[in-house]
Formats: C-alpha cells, sequence, structure tokens
C-alpha cells in the first residue's frame, strides 16, 4: 500500500492529504522462506495553518528472518507548498534520515561445519566483519498537482550512503516517478463531510542501477470504502512471470479512523514458494474540508492532493 506511508516515496506529500496524521503498519513479505522478513513502519505530519509549510517524521524497522539482517531508519521531513494558479499546486520536500543495519550469519551453513556423514558442527571457524554500520540519507522530491490530476519525482539515498564496512558498499540512489487521475463518478460535501465516487488509476516507475520496476494499480472510492486492484512488473527482459505480482487493498476511512489491508502474491505458476505478502495499516488524520471546497481566492491556502490514502 504505497499511498499509505507516502511519505517514504516522496517527502513532498508531507501535509498534502490532511492538516495532521498519524499512521502505523506491518509487512510480513516472502512469508514462505522462513517466515518470512517483517517490516513495521510510521509516520506522522503536520501542515501549519497560516502558512505554506509541514514537518513529518519517519521510522522503519526492517528484519530478515531468523534473526538474520536488520536495518532501523528514522528521518525529519520538510515540504513547502505553493499555489501557482487557482487549481495547480507544487509541493517540494526534503528528508534527512539516520540509519543503522547490520547482517547476520544465523542460518548460514559453511564448509568446515560439514561432517563426512553430511551433519553439522558448530560452530564455524570463519570470521566476518558483522558489525552495525550507522549512516546518513538524504532524500528529496517534487509534485505538481490539480484537484484530480498528480505526477512526482523522488530521489532517494541522493547522497550514496556508506551503509557497509567496504569502500563499495554504498547505497544507489533511488529514482521514482509516481503519477495518477481521479476521475469523479459523484462527490458531495456537507456540514464538514464529504462523500465521493471515484476511481484513481495509478502508475509509478522506479530505478535504482539497472534495476527497474513499474507499478500499476487502480482505486475505487465509494465512502467510506477504499478498494484496490494493482499489479508490479519488471520490464524488459527481466519481467518474468516470478518477478511478476498481483495485489489487492482494501481499507475503510470512519470519522478520521483508517484502517487498511493489503495481499500481494506471486504470478509464478512453479511453486519456488516465496508466499505472498501481508500489509495492515492503521492511522489517524485530521482534515478540515472548510478549507477545501467553501474557501476560494487568496483565503483558499489548502489544497488537497488527488492521490489514494491506501
Amino acid at each position: 500500500m504505497p499511498y499509505a506511508h507516502r511519505l517514504f516515496l516522496n517527502p513532498a506529500y508531507t501535509g498534502l492529504l490532511s492538516d495532521y496524521s498519524v499512521t502505523a503498519g506491518h509487512r510480513s513479505q516472502w512469508t514462505g522462506v522462513n517466515g518470512g522478513y517483517s517490516t513495521q513502519w510510521a509516520s506522522g505530519e503536520y501542515r501549519f495553518e497560516e502558512n505554506k509549510n509541514a514537518v513529518g517524521a519517519t521510522f522503519m524497522n526492517d528484519k530478515a528472518p531468523a534473526g538474520g539482517y536488520q536495518k532501523i531508519q528514522a528521518g525529519l521531513l520538510y515540504a513547502y507548498h505553493n499555489k501557482l494558479r487557482q487549481n495547480l499546486d507544487l509541493s517540494a520536500g526534503m528528508q534527512v534520515g539516520y540509519g543503522s543495519q547490520s547482517p547476520s550469519s544465523n542460518g548460514l551453513v559453511f564448509e568446515d561445519q560439514l561432517n563426512p556423514d553430511g551433519t553439522i558442527t558448530q560452530p564455524t571457524a570463519e570470521t566476518f566483519g558483522l558489525d552495525r554500520t550507522s549512516y546518513l540519507t538524504v532524500s528529496g522530491g517534487m509534485l505538481l498537482f490539480t484537484r484530480q490530476f498528480w505526477v512526482g519525482l523522488s530521489g532517494l539515498h541522493v547522497n550514496n550512503p556508506r551503509v557497509g564496512e567496504m569502500s563499495a558498499s554504498t547505497a544507489a540512489p533511488v529514482f521514482q516517478v509516481q503519477t495518477g487521475y481521479r476521475f469523479y463518478v459523484k462527490s458531495n460535501f456537507d456540514r464538514d463531510h464529504f462523500e465521493e465516487i471515484s476511481f484513481i488509476p495509478t502508475l509509478s516507475y522506479t530505478q535504482q542501477r539497472t534495476f527497474n520496476r513499474l507499478d500499476a494499480s487502480i482505486y475505487a472510492n465509494i465512502t467510506p470504502v477504499t478498494l484496490g486492484l494493482g499489479v508490479t512488473m519488471l520490464p524488459g527482459l527481466k519481467n518474468t512471470s516470478l518477478a511478476s505480482t498481483i495485489q489487492g487493498i482494501a481499507g475503510v476511512t470512519l470519522k478520521g479512523f483508517k484502517i487498511g489491508y493489503g495481499y500481494r502474491h506471486s504470478l509464478a505458476s512453479s511453486p519456488v514458494a516465496i508466499g505472498p505478502s501481508h500489509e495492515l495499516v492503521l492511522s489517524f488524520e485530521k482534515v478540515d474540508y472548510l478549507k477545501i471546497f467553501k474557501r476560494l481566492g487568496s483565503d483558499k491556502k489548502y489544497n488537497r492532493i488527488a492521490c489514494p490514502a491506501f
């Protein structure tokens, strides 16, 4: 559910969907591999009422199966919003983060541990450089959006941080383009309450060195329910059924509280049992719809982006 944790995608999203919000989530990935990888993340954002500034914070804990690799990263965000025209806005943001990660040899078997009969002797005499390493990372991004359309460009790890003990152990920058359009079938605002029926197709392209990925999704909003269906592909020769996935999203919003669930599964027919991924999101947001729908001209300082919330 990329837009549930949109502050991790592009810091320019900070403050564009609400006056303030707090979000937390848990994802279990590749559940067929020794219990799978797990990720816990949280984010918060606040948009200042009388100016064009917003701030936020993010936290992520990523852990491999059986006590292996673990990464912890936290960041602070700032975004500046500018209304170019009555229905055309620009947002620019940046994030400065601090992270640490540590590998592990848990679950690995080395040659000196193998007996002639195939049994395993513990421990190994191999030596490792498995000390925890820390790094500073910088990200930035921009968004151009109207009431129904948005397009954004973001760059993560743009300072090419060193994340390991060797000089070549750096995190290459990750560049991403996000875009989408919200088609309204019906919308109604009454007494600080907004209802809608809309459809939102989205596209996202990600590149890191030679790796590239294309995500396409379509969301349906029928207040208070959001449903989504998407597919992920690796363009070019890498795009095989093993690399492609399909995902579904379901979410409910009631009085500012949101709960969402996401499911992702590989399209591979052969049982290379990496297993499905599950994601659960909980959040609370405060939105002043009066600022969005009633105020006009110079009095309207708040324009909300049209991207999904899950």
